[in-house]
């Protein structure tokens, strides 16, 4: 065998050698589990809320009720990972119940609903979140992402938010009515209240058309 065959042979075995290597690597990292989760798997206390607006509203008029939970999902990344589940329980002034939903939270942990009372008096309104599983799912394909997984398995415990009362008047409620235009000379500083002004002034600076 020659120098030159020698240092080929001595490159090909160098070669071989880090390709088991890089193998060896990628299978440790792809045999490890998707989670990586803590053992053994907790039970996390949760905290529920709900708010109502308008409050007093008009009957056969629509209100916007909001409730969410003290923490976000904790795997929640952008289109990814877990969703809290709610409920609401209606009672109305009559003592009927209904229950509306249940609603998927957005990826911090709140939601909202519409509903539009039909009976004159008080409404009592109560959201609930059951027990729920962290699961992960679905999980972002891209590795990088920096979804959290730490919470998976683990349990939070359902809760129940304090109960609101809602009233409804025979009055309708009239919506908030934006401040008209100037028809003369007018001043800073414009009303930050003043919604329909922006096309005479703003915080953006935008080029001039020419």
């Amino acid at each position: 065998m020659n120098l030159q065959t020698s240092k080929k042979s001595n490159k090909m075995a160098a070669f071989a050698v880090s390709l088991l290597l890089l193998s060896s690597v990628a299978l440790t990292y792809t045999s490890l589990p998707v989670t990586n989760a803590h053992q053994p798997s907790w039970s996390i206390s949760t905290w529920c809320y709900i708010a109502a607006q308008n409050n007093p509203i008009g009957v056969n008029q629509e209100v916007l009720i909001i409730f969410w939970l003290n923490s976000p999902p904790p795997t929640a990344q952008g289109a990814y990972g877990d969703r809290w589940k709610f409920t609401i329980d209606v009672t109305q002034p009559d003592g009927s119940k209904e229950t509306l939903g249940p609603f998927t939270s957005d990826p911090v942990g709140g939601a909202y609903a519409l509903y539009t009372p039909t009976q004159v008096g008080t409404y009592t309104i109560v959201a609930q979140f059951p027990d729920t599983v962290i699961t992960g799912l679905p999980l972002n394909p891209n590795p990088a992402g920096g979804q959290s997984l730490t919470n998976v398995n683990d349990t939070y415990l359902s809760s129940t938010s304090d109960p609101i009362d809602l009233v409804v008047q025979q009055e309708p409620i009239h919506g908030w009515s934006e401040t008209p235009l100037p028809t003369q000379y007018w001043m800073r500083p414009i009303n930050s209240a003043n919604r329909d002004w922006d096309v005479l002034a703003g915080n953006w600076l935008v080029p001039l058309k020419t």
